[in-house]
């Protein structure tokens, strides 16, 4: 009895060794390491990249990751029969995906992004009970499953029955089809990626009770249609949420502010209309919120003074504000009492905002990109601009902006000389009606572009004035001037 298993596992051993053998002959490395390191002369369980079971000499773990390897992947992998992570991520693999790959029972992580595999994509690997994780990102799948130059055709309904997944990314390909409601169903799903595809039709949520932990949900540049499920509050646990670039229409849920963990919310790009929901302001998590390019009215919820963690927009943790080129109208809020330290941009332009620019912002102290640029603002520009130390886009041009009308010079560049970061800034288009003051030559030189043409400039330029400022912003690559007619 004991010979016949100490024959079944040298039997066993065999087979992982020589699985492992014919997978290596398929690939070519830099300088023929893998060839060097994989021989007879050593046991299969010391090869590199090789991890053995701790109670017999069996292989449990692939790892060649980030290695330049070219070749295809050998069928042979589906007879590691005790395998649970095979990783092959960022290599230069071609051919396809081994169809028994899905069928091994102990398989836990399926990591073959970005390589250059095409063919089928095996329905098991996505029906296995037990994976993980699986990301199949950046290839180029086809085959009669998946028509189409990269991986494509419909999304299976099957993924449903993947009880343990954790993490699906699917990241730029060509999928199409819609995306499964069962998905939003599988409480181990926490991240979900399928951006750069062409899926289509609407994002739909399971009728009833969700029981969902999803935190990332990644959708953007595909085909989505439809609205906003009104239901999405049952994705309770969901940090980011990005489905921009598609087709959604109609409102944002005026409840969306049920989603209290939202961290990052990027819906721009999408012909959604209506107003911005004051329930926003209660996602007191919220850091970067992106709008841009949609169609949305109205003014801008005072409510959102209450997001403290934004770094687009006006929340204290916010970090990131993007709702350019829509149609809002009314006045930036300026609620006294804004604290925006770690405000990175701030961008509103293409929109019809009116009054002045808020004090406030010349507060946040981290802000880098402040974009005003094409609406109907009126008043003066902040003299104080100078505070905004990390600033390197200033955009005010094309609104009504003035200068103060006590004052002959215009000061907004005896201010900016302390911004020693800016690379753009654009002024123009605003009836300023000043002369420009000798500090324009102290304005940072790594200025890229200087735009302050159409601006009513006033006074005598004196010769070579400009010039010898110019001289100054060694990266200067355009200076605009036009439109402007000095006078005595």
């Amino acid at each position: 009895m004991d010979s016949l298993l100490d024959y079944s596992t040298a039997l066993s051993n065999e087979t992982d060794q020589e699985a492992l053998l014919a997978l290596q002959n398929l690939i070519t490395s830099p300088n023929n390491f893998l060839a060097n390191n994989w021989t007879k002369t050593t046991s299969f369980c010391s090869w590199f990249g090789v991890t053995c079971s701790l109670k017999r000499p069996r292989v449990v773990a692939l790892a060649l990751p980030n290695l330049q390897l070219q070749g295809t992947i050998s069928p042979s992998l589906a007879n590691l029969s005790f395998l649970r992570e095979p990783n092959l991520k960022n290599n230069l693999f071609h051919g396809g995906i081994p169809y028994g790959l899905g069928h091994l029972p102990r398989l836990r992580v399926i990591d073959i992004q970005n390589n250059q595999l095409k063919g089928n994509i095996p329905t098991s690997v996505f029906q296995h009970r037990r994976v993980q994780k699986i990301s199949l990102a950046f290839n180029e799948f086809s085959g009669e499953m998946w028509k189409g130059p990269r991986i494509s055709g419909n999304l299976p309904n099957k993924f449903g029955n993947m009880s343990q997944l954790a993490f699906l990314s699917l990241i730029d390909n060509q999928l199409t089809g819609s995306i499964p409601a069962a998905l939003f169903n599988i409480s181990s799903l926490v991240g979900m990626s399928v951006s750069l595809n062409s899926l289509s039709g609407p994002l739909l949520l399971d009728e009833g009770n969700i029981v969902s932990n999803l935190e990332v949900l990644s959708m953007s540049y595909n085909q989505i249609s439809g609205h906003i499920p009104s239901n999405i509050c049952q994705l309770t646990q969901l940090k980011i949420l990005s489905i921009s670039f598609n087709n959604v229409i109609g409102d944002i849920p005026r409840n969306i502010g049920c989603l209290s963990k939202l961290e990052e919310f990027y819906i721009g790009h999408n012909p959604i209309k209506g107003t911005i929901p004051a329930s926003l302001g209660n996602t007191s998590t919220l850091r970067n919120l992106y709008c841009a390019l949609n169609y949305l009215e109205g003014p801008i919820p005072p409510e959102l003074a209450k997001l403290s963690n934004l770094c687009y927009f006006n929340i204290s943790s916010l970090k990131y504000i993007g709702f350019n080129l829509n149609n809002l109208s009314g006045r930036i809020p300026t609620t006294t009492g804004f604290h925006l330290p770690n405000l990175i941009s701030l961008v509103l332009g293409g929109n019809q905002l009116e009054g002045e620019i808020p004090l406030f912002i010349t507060n946040a102290s981290n802000l880098k990109i402040l974009d005003l640029a094409g609406n109907f603002l009126t008043g003066t520009i902040p003299t104080n601009l100078g505070n905004l130390h990390e600033l390197q886009r200033l955009l005010l041009h094309s609104n009504q902006l003035t200068n103060e009308p006590t004052e002959h010079e215009l000061r907004l560049f005896n201010s900016l000389v302390d911004c020693r970061m800016l690379r753009y800034l654009q002024v123009g288009s605003n009836p300023l009606n000043g002369v420009l003051p000798n500090s324009i030559g102290n304005v940072s030189s790594t200025i890229e572009i200087l735009y302050i043409g159409d601006t009513h400039l006033n006074g005598l330029i004196p010769q070579g004035h400009i010039a010898e400022a110019v001289c100054h912003l060694s990266n200067l690559v355009k200076l605009d001037m036009d439109r402007n007619e000095p006078q005595e």
